[in-house]
């Protein structure tokens, strides 16, 4: 087959001619809205920016498995971690990570049986290249094992968050659970789960706690909100809406699912909720139940979801290393075996609230409404691997020149079956994903392309964030809003781009420079063979 200097077909291109100046002359009559993008860099984790398609797909792309960075320490902490939240703390990266107690550890400090709440630990690890981590020696808290660990804050969990406007004067926040307990006195009072006399939950609370320096903690004694929303809530600052938002853990057709709520201040408590007619209240006016109304639900299994599908926790992150607005989800997605029977083939069935959980991703532009990928972001392990039953996603990341780094716990065992296994264990997993490579437009060799919607732009410069592999390779037109080439940008014009890089310069003929379109109204086309196509960006180069 004849190619051309494009790598088509002379028919292909044709083709492909013949279809897309079709669609140009369509544009000539739509009404458009211009996007002023600036210099901020655009990722393609969804079609928001693209105006026609053809011949390629949006793909997730997984992180690459790195192994474990942290071990539970059997001795001092138990045989189990919880995922963390990771935080940069100046020159340093925090990992603010829980571990579960044995219970015969607390004896002596509970009349009756230990809660099951009180047994969980917030510890916390550092480290200088978000590679090799070591615990901080704390030593304030000593559980029965000894003051020297790592615990900041002791029969409490959540995610731990900083607040750019330091409310009450403190940097460091915590959103979560909170139980009382005889070592730290600012839990007095506090309460996760509300039993009665009879051992029923009659109702529960999430808390804020704030802290200076990230080791020392307080307590607001008024919850966030007066309901028990289990682990792994989250909370921070949104600066796109100048507002604090939360997601929290809730319940949907009594399914898990991920519920948003926002205020103007974090520290104005409790969060504004509705409370439907017939909600039954606890004592000291606290839910008998988990969040469903109270707050909107925003992420929900769906109809592609196999029975009894839940969304376990939010784990949602503003991405920090683009300007635009982009919002991902990397939510653990919980298949229950509810009513299975193997049949003595294995264990599904057997134990109660059981079942496989594989991490998902999601995308949104403003943190409300949101498409989720229905396939694994980060797979389980197979089964006789550290990772190959429940998977649960860290929030926080770390750029690491073109690459960030995520953290997970892995575990072998499915979600209610390692109370069964207590000679198995865990770890913290660190997984290594390309700088804005979630999720790209993919062309096969085959070939595709897309075209943008209008859009302004700044610089003097055009970059993608694509990977071309050996065999493929990508070019760019510039046209103008009604989708005609512009002379000296059209497509037999441009120098191709190829190999695989994270900023890698367009040109053309005559070179990159485009500040001559610099805060006019035009579109790409970007057409590609053999290559996944990330993100764009305009940039200013003074060379």
């Amino acid at each position: 087959m004849n190619i051309n200097k494009n790598g088509y077909s002379p028919v292909f291109k044709v083709i492909i001619s013949i279809l897309v100046f079709g669609f140009l002359s369509g544009l000539l009559a739509a009404q458009h809205q211009v996007k002023h993008i600036g210099t901020e860099k655009q990722l393609f984790v969804d079609d928001e920016l693209v105006d026609y398609a053809d011949g390629v797909k949006w793909r997730v792309n997984q992180p690459r498995k790195a192994g474990p960075v942290l071990r539970p320490l059997p001795e001092t902490e138990g045989p189990y971690l919880l995922t963390g939240s990771i935080l940069q703390v100046e020159d340093a990266y925090w990992m603010y990570y829980g571990s579960i107690t044995p219970s015969a550890w607390l004896a002596r400090y509970w009349e009756g049986e230990v809660p099951g709440e009180a047994r969980v630990m917030t510890r916390l690890a550092k480290s200088h290249d978000g590679i090799h981590w070591h615990r901080a020696q704390i030593n304030r808290f000593d559980i029965g094992r000894g003051k020297e660990n790592a615990i900041v804050i002791p029969s409490g969990y959540g995610t731990l968050f900083m607040d750019p406007h330091q409310t009450r004067g403190a940097p460091f926040w915590f959103i979560g659970n909170i139980c009382e307990n005889p070592w730290w006195e600012a839990s007095e009072g506090a309460i996760h789960t509300l039993l009665d006399s009879e051992g029923e939950k009659v109702g529960g609370a999430m808390y804020l706690c704030y802290s200076k320096n990230g080791l020392t903690w307080q307590r607001i004694k008024t919850p966030i909100l007066p309901i028990w929303c289990d682990t792994q809530n989250q909370a921070f600052y949104d600066p796109f809406i100048k507002k604090y938002v939360a997601y929290v853990r809730g319940r949907v057709d009594k399914l898990r699912s991920v519920h948003r709520s926002e205020s103007e201040k974090l520290d104005q408590l409790p969060w504004k909720y509705e409370i439907k007619p017939g909600t039954a209240i606890g004592p000291g006016g606290y839910i008998d139940k988990m969040v469903y109304e109270e707050w909107p639900a925003v992420i929900t299994y769906d109809s592609l979801d196999p029975a009894y599908t839940d969304i376990y926790t939010p784990n949602v992150h503003i991405y920090p290393y683009a300007e635009s607005r982009t919002y991902l989800a990397f939510l653990p997605v919980y298949r229950r075996y509810k009513f299975h029977d193997s049949h003595g083939r294995d264990t599904r069935g057997k134990y109660k609230n059981d079942g496989p959980i594989e991490i998902q991703l999601a995308v949104s532009r403003d943190g409300i409404k949101w498409k989720r990928y229905h396939e694994p972001y980060i797979p389980l392990g197979r089964m006789d691997e550290l990772d190959g039953g429940c998977l649960y996603m860290g929030v926080g990341m770390i750029r690491k020149g073109s690459e960030i780094y995520q953290y997970y716990t892995g575990s072998p065992w499915t979600h209610g079956s390692y109370r069964y296994q207590p000679e198995l264990s865990n770890a913290v997993f660190r997984a290594v994903q390309r700088l804005d490579g979630f999720v790209s437009v993919n062309a096969g060799r085959e070939g595709g392309e897309i075209v943008t919607h209008p859009i302004i732009f700044s610089g003097n410069r055009l970059q993608l964030n694509i990977n071309c592999g050996a065999m493929g390779e990508a070019w760019v037109e510039i046209l103008d809003n009604s989708g005609n080439p512009l002379p000296g940008f059209r497509m037999e014009d441009c120098v191709s781009v190829d190999r695989n890089g994270v900023d890698q310069e367009v040109w053309w003929k005559d070179g990159p420079d485009v500040s001559a379109l610099s805060g006019k109204t035009i579109r790409l086309r970007i057409r590609m063979r053999s290559s996944k196509l990330f993100a764009l960006k305009f940039v200013e180069n003074r060379k």
